[in-house]
């Protein structure tokens, strides 16, 4: 029976909608009652037409001008189009007349938050949360809300926390906090905010891609794969599930089941140069360079501006050692992304294998500016200098880099060098350095420089950090 009177109250609104639209367009205004109004702002604001709906708002309150949830409403549009200043002057007067309305409140909060005064506007949210009642879960969302619409998503995540504690089946707040939990890489608790929503609302397609997304992030394929396909089953239209369904199949090493997708996709989208993209770079992983290189011909011509299709193409003439063509389609992709570190670490790469050091430095040394923080940047920077016999450009490269990144591996590879060339006591210092850092990477120390193993002080120091700290490194790796 609710529902029956849920579904007859939507008709009523919908009814009451489309007479005031064609009051508009005819210039009369017609009468509606309270809650008429009502509906139609809701509808209207939904729709996204705000003037439509403020309109609206205005010729209900000089209607009914005692009628306070019309003055709400046009508060609330005033809060939309940004007249904060208006908005609050208008909630003053409609805190006078209704003082303990938290709807009062939680609006007053919401302009006062969002033009900075957080002090007055948590003021105005405790009082809104304390005249709740039974909206209370609905208020701490609304405040929630706000706090994202700030950035202050620390805060949001702890409001919409506390509209699900009280309100498990709260489908905003699950869904909000399934998704700035994934902004804030906190996978696992984006993981079960999504699948909580599911409990409750198992065909929702958007929740399903959703989901998806941060199990690939996750490395969980095959949950991602099911909760594609899922997304795909409750929409046939909704091709992008599909076109994920690809990319991770594509990420799970699956490639040729991947390309089977992309195929499956681009009947559905045969324009999508970002789909032959990702088939060239299926085909680049199995090594079928000549299909990979067509597949990513077709992108550049869909779309001369896809710069990782000419990177592509790039890659695959270096493979080839055909070093002209493949600086050639670089330069291409930089000329659209200049400010891809990835770009110039490769085109660097290339100048190194084609002898050309200054060249490969200057384009390393780009990329480093432009990622600090990549480790493969100043490893390969200071192969170069290795490659072309420099071996103390190569350390003094590392010891720049060290000051800038601090992942170990980077103070490994330079004890490599530092023993190779019998610096012995500097080589001794930084190990001990980074036995502390990082122990289990001792081993890459190892494989780059082998004599590392039969070097008797090496050995001496990597035994006495073993003998003090067996105990931690065990906990370390239970």
């Amino acid at each position: 029976m609710n529902e029956e009177k849920d579904n007859f109250h939507d008709e009523e609104i919908v009814e009451a909608v489309n007479r005031f639209k064609r009051s508009l367009v005819s210039g009369r205004t017609k009468y509606f009652d309270v809650s008429e109004f009502e509906g139609i702002v809701e509808q209207l604001l939904e729709e996204g037409d705000i003037q439509g709906s403020e309109i609206a708002a205005r010729q209900g309150i000089r209607i009914h001008p005692n009628a306070i949830p019309l003055q709400l409403k046009y508060a609330q549009i005033l809060i939309n189009k940004g007249h904060y200043k208006k908005a609050l002057e208008y909630l003053k007067a409609v805190e006078k007349v209704d003082s303990g309305n938290h709807e009062v409140h939680l609006l007053k909060g919401t302009a006062l938050m969002i033009t900075g005064n957080e002090k007055e506007a948590l003021k105005s949210f405790k009082i809104a949360i304390q005249n709740a009642g039974p909206d209370t879960d609905e208020t701490y969302y609304q405040i929630g809300a706000t706090y994202a619409q700030t950035g202050n998503i620390k805060k949001a995540l702890f409001f919409f926390e506390k509209t699900v504690k009280l309100n498990p089946d709260h489908d905003l707040a699950l869904y909000d906090l399934g998704y700035f939990y994934d902004q804030e890489d906190k996978i696992n608790k984006s993981i079960k905010y999504y699948n909580q929503y599911l409990d409750t609302d198992p065909y929702n397609q958007y929740v399903w891609f959703n989901l998806g997304t941060v199990y690939n992030k996750a490395e969980k394929f095959d949950n991602a794969l099911e909760a594609y396909e899922f997304a795909y089953t409750i929409n046939e239209n909704f091709h992008m599930a599909l076109f994920n369904i690809g990319n991770t199949l594509a990420n799970a090493g699956r490639f040729e089941e991947a390309i089977e997708k992309y195929n499956e996709f681009l009947k559905y989208e045969p324009d999508s140069d970002e789909a032959y993209c990702y088939i060239g770079e299926c085909y680049l992983n199995i090594e079928k360079y000549d299909e990979s290189q067509n597949h990513y011909k077709r992108a550049t011509k869909i779309n001369p501006s896809n710069d990782t299709a000419w990177f592509g193409l790039g890659l695959i003439q270096w493979i080839g050692q055909n070093f002209d063509q493949a600086t050639r389609f670089i330069l291409k992709a930089m000329k659209i992304d200049g400010q891809n570190p990835e770009y110039w670490l490769t085109l660097g790469k290339v100048h190194k294998d084609s002898g050309e050091k200054e060249a490969s430095i200057e384009a390393i040394k780009t990329a480093a500016r432009l990622e600090v923080e990549n480790t493969e940047i100043w490893l390969t920077w200071a192969e170069v200098y290795i490659d072309f016999e420099e071996p103390l450009n190569a350390i003094r490269i590392l010891k720049k880099a060290i000051t800038k990144n601090d992942d170990p591996i980077l103070k490994y590879r330079l004890v490599a060098l530092l023993l190779q060339k019998r610096k012995s006591k500097d080589a001794l210092q930084l190990l001990a350095v980074a036995l502390e850092q990082d122990f289990i990477q001792v081993n890459y120390l190892h494989d780059i420089y082998p004599r590392s193993m039969k070097n008797k002080r090496v050995s001496q120091l990597i035994n006495e950090f073993l003998e003090k700290n067996t105990p931690e490194i065990a906990d370390e790796n239970l």
